[in-house]
């Protein structure tokens, strides 16, 4: 068809050349203007999305931990204890939780710098569905009120200050530290995390960090469904000169709810401060 100008009703350059013309239609056949949109279409700088899509059902997980200063050869799980690999034994027989403010270089030394701080912990309770708890310290110590299977956070509140904790606080099972907070750091670090009840974990991503020259051995293990042992699901080697180990999984990996997962590491020649991040993409099962 050629080309008319309706405002001169004219045809253009005087040409009356055959052409072709394309026109956008939706899959019914219907030709698409601005009264009849595509589902999604921009306007300027506004993207609408016609419907908008429900995002009832979806959580996210960062977690990230370190351990402060592993020895020569030695496992151990990346968590604020030293040489040692997570208490999940403990954890898992769901007891109430107690609280103890401790020196920091003594942890047998109870301090009372904190009476009337708080203290959040967060968890699951017996059910494997998320619980948190804030207990106030008297004196130098707490007690939850609910029992934990899992404890995977703990934050410090200063009630009268900014400030992080000055002295450092463990969060016991029993007698058995499962969380625990160093001194002028407000909360744990711990790079362990149980998929909720209902819920399916999509690991999306995993960075290893080695201090300076220090080497080791990274192992990702899983208890899948909450039974069973722990396997290993991902390895790596690290080296602090080498810079961070960065991974961006192409497909996310899927984990099944109450799928226990921990972050380990095996120091080799050289040891040092190990940490580790990962993130977690939520998704509530239908």
């Amino acid at each position: 068809m050629a080309q008319f100008n309706k405002d001169t009703q004219t045809y253009i350059d005087g040409r009356r050349i055959l052409h072709d013309v394309q026109m956008i239609s939706n899959k019914n056949g219907d030709i698409v203007t601005t009264d009849n949109r595509f589902p999604v279409d921009i306007e300027g700088q506004t993207i609408n999305i016609n419907p908008l899509p429900s995002t009832t059902g979806f959580g996210q997980i960062h977690k990230f931990g370190a351990v402060p200063a592993m020895s020569q050869d030695t496992n151990g799980s990346i968590w604020d204890e030293n040489d040692t690999v997570y208490p999940w034994t403990t954890v898992d027989a769901n007891t109430v939780l107690t609280v103890n403010v401790v020196a920091p270089n003594n942890e047998g030394s109870a301090r009372t710098t904190h009476n009337g701080d708080t203290v959040e912990i967060q968890g699951l309770d017996g059910n494997y569905n998320p619980q948190t708890e804030t207990v106030t310290i008297s004196g130098s110590s707490a007690t939850t009120t609910n029992t934990f299977k899992r404890v995977f956070r703990a934050s410090f509140t200063n009630g009268g200050s900014f400030d992080p904790n000055s002295e450092r606080i463990l969060i016991k099972s029993g007698g058995t530290t499962v969380a625990k907070i160093l001194e002028n750091i407000g909360q744990t670090m711990m790079s362990i995390y149980t998929i909720p009840a209902g819920k399916t974990g999509y690991l999306m991503r995993l960075d290893v960090t080695a201090q300076g020259t220090a080497t080791g051995s990274f192992k990702l293990y899983c208890r899948d469904d909450g039974v069973g042992s722990f396997r290993v699901k991902h390895t790596a080697e690290v080296n602090g000169v080498g810079g961070a180990y960065q991974l961006e999984y192409p497909i996310p990996q899927s984990l099944a709810e109450k799928t226990d997962i921990d972050a380990r590491m095996h120091t080799l020649s050289n040891n040092g401060r190990y940490t580790c991040t990962f993130d977690i993409l939520l998704v509530e099962n239908p």
